[in-house]
């Protein structure tokens, strides 16, 4: 999964989502999380994390 640190994707009206880290925790806490920016228009982006299976299932189809 580290193979998507880094990548971006930009929508037809210019919003983005950007990985910026996977981090692994214990399995108790969930294992791995995804911080990833969302950049609406020409705001500011917004950093947000969730766990890694979360994320898949949301956005993953975006970085194949």
């Amino acid at each position: 999964m580290n193979d998507l640190i880094g990548k971006s994707f930009t929508f037809e009206d210019g919003h983005s989502i950007t990985v910026i880290q996977i981090k692994t925790t214990d399995p108790e806490r969930g294992g791995q999380y995804v911080t990833y920016n969302v950049k609406i228009g020409p705001g500011n982006p917004q950093k947000l994390v969730l766990p890694i299976d979360e994320f898949m299932n949301h956005y993953g189809h975006l970085f194949k």
